[in-house]
């Protein structure tokens, strides 16, 4: 097949390249860094200099029709940066024009496009929410309210042809987890309150794999939840991990604390209770984790950062 993946250079995509390669896909990476192109060439991709936010950038470049687009970027959101009003707004309508921009190329080529989502559920007790679940927006969540009406519309149309991935929690050798890693390293990491919210994770190579199910079976009109088996608490995981690195146990941050420093957007999304089920995923794509707990993932995660450079950190 074809692909023309839009964020190939992330945490997620530099996981999925290689996978699509060695399946045989010829893969078009879309980038806005000219560094980029040379290493994207190398592993045997086709590397495009410009940016989803601008078709024109492009549109000369992608001189091939796709069989799939799979959209994978996402606006930039720095870690331990206060939200304001104003940027929450700059982060909407950047999110939109992500999608639509993605939408329309699936339009101009009529293909399918692959579009990725966040758990954003709330859940109590022994509550697991799944595909049927309504997303609930809060907090910085919230940037994603209109892109959720956008594919529900195409879902119900079924024009442009969509599928979602709605992921939990990514972790891998790059991206928030190498922060949350360093963080680590330095005995700077902390939990938020006491921590005993549950959150979904995905180790990223699974988050990679559950693309080229998709892209194998393009089951158009559907939402995947793309979690693993195990919910695990906030607490928890950060405990393991410091486990893991032989790192002192984090202390915990008071709740209050975070929210004067953070914002209300950000407390609300670090604090959200949330457990999935990733039944239907396993069902419709035959997808399955190769890591089904956080436990076999962060060993994976941190033996990579240990002894592979991602090219997303290069």
């Amino acid at each position: 097949m074809k692909i023309f993946l839009i964020g190939g250079t992330g945490l997620v995509g530099s996981y999925l390249l290689p996978k699509l390669l060695l399946a045989d896909h010829s893969v078009f990476v879309l980038t806005r860094d000219e560094k980029k192109i040379e290493r994207i060439e190398k592993l045997g991709g086709y590397g495009i200099l410009g940016d989803i936010r601008d078709l024109r950038s492009f549109k000369h470049e992608l001189s091939e029709k796709p069989d799939v687009i799979v959209l994978l970027a996402m606006p930039d959101i720095k870690p331990g940066q206060r939200i304001n009003k104003a940027r929450k707004e700059e982060l909407r309508t950047e999110t939109n024009v992500f999608f639509r921009n993605s939408l329309n190329l699936a339009v101009r080529f009529n293909v399918p496009v692959i579009l990725p989502g966040g758990t954003s559920y709330e859940t109590e007790n022994d509550e697991t929410a799944d595909e049927t679940w309504p997303i609930l927006r809060s907090g910085l969540t919230e940037i994603g309210t209109d892109t959720d009406q956008i594919v529900a519309e195409a879902i119900v149309t079924g024009y442009p042809k969509v599928i979602q991935l709605i992921y939990g929690r990514i972790y891998g050798n790059g991206g928030l987890f190498r922060i949350t890693y360093n963080m680590m390293q330095k005995g700077r990491s902390k939990i938020i309150g006491k921590g005993d919210n549950y959150i979904p994770v995905i180790y990223a190579g699974d988050a990679a794999s559950a693309v080229i199910k998709a892209v194998e079976k393009l089951p158009v009109g559907e939402k995947f939840i793309i979690a693993d088996d195990t919910p695990v608490t906030q607490r928890d995981f950060s405990q393991y991990l410091a486990t893991l690195m032989k790192k002192k146990q984090p202390g915990h941050i008071p709740q209050p604390f975070i929210k004067w420093v953070l914002g209300k957007d950000l407390y609300e999304v670090i604090n959200m209770n949330c457990k999935v089920s990733n039944i239907k995923a396993k069902k419709i794509l035959d997808w399955s984790p190769q890591y089904p707990s956080y436990k076999e993932g962060l060993v994976a995660a941190i033996e990579e950062m240990k002894t592979t450079k991602s090219y997303y950190n290069q």
